[in-house]
């Protein structure tokens, strides 16, 4: 046994200190989608360092270091163009037994959006109207006009059908305000006009001249 000793802590002095091996990291799955669709290019972010992109079907994996049950917040940048969500994805790390990847989705909506403006105007036709103070055209012969225009959600257009110069007409140069929606829209507008009778003139012609008969030529005695 006093030779066991010895033996015994030779044998141990290796394991001195080590440390255990980290585990692998975490495949997470992220999916970005606009409207829908798949958002190619769209980054993810780690505590402000930049990550992989999404492909052309919308979505990347990252691998993820951390320990098992950790939550990670996982920011997506999303291209040019398009709004970038202000939260983070909160991801948790886990291991899934069928091997599926835990799947994360973020949307990017388009920055900017199209606005269709359909005008009905009742009894208005041929009048100019104006968006944004400037005429960009002209109700038909109907009062019907439509114009799109791209508006980033939350902006605004006036939109205004110009009477002026038509003294019988109402109501005068009518007005709307639109706010764009956070999706393409189409806005209706109907308006109603009515005209006054035209005035009726009347003319006084001036009394024609009295004749004066006639006494013939004068004869003596």
């Amino acid at each position: 046994m006093r030779f066991a000793l010895p033996w015994l802590g030779l044998v141990a002095l290796p394991f001195v200190g080590c440390k255990p091996e980290p585990p692998a990291p975490f495949d997470i799955a992220i999916k970005v989608l606009s409207d829908g669709h798949p958002l190619p290019g769209a980054v993810i972010l780690k505590a402000g360092k930049e990550g992989p992109a999404t492909g052309p079907d919308g979505r990347v994996v990252v691998k993820i270091p951390g320990q098992e049950g950790e939550v990670v917040d996982l920011m997506v940048r999303c291209p040019a163009d398009y709004v970038s969500p202000k939260t983070p994805i909160p991801a948790g790390l886990r291991r899934i037994a069928n091997g599926k990847l835990p799947e994360y989705e973020a949307s990017c909506p388009p920055a900017v959006r199209h606005l269709v403006i359909a005008i009905r105007a009742d009894q208005g036709p041929n009048l100019p109207v104006k968006i944004l103070d400037h005429v960009v055209g002209k109700t038909d012969v109907n009062g019907a006009f439509t114009y799109a225009l791209p508006l980033r959600p939350g902006d605004g257009v006036d939109l205004t059908l110009d009477t002026d110069g038509i003294d019988r007409i109402t109501p005068k140069n009518p007005s709307a305000q639109i706010v764009m929606s956070q999706f393409d829209d189409v806005v209706t507008v109907n308006q109603k006009f009515e005209w006054a009778p035209p005035k009726v003139v009347v003319v006084q012609r001036p009394p024609r001249p009295t004749a004066i008969p006639s006494m013939g030529p004068r004869r003596g005695f």
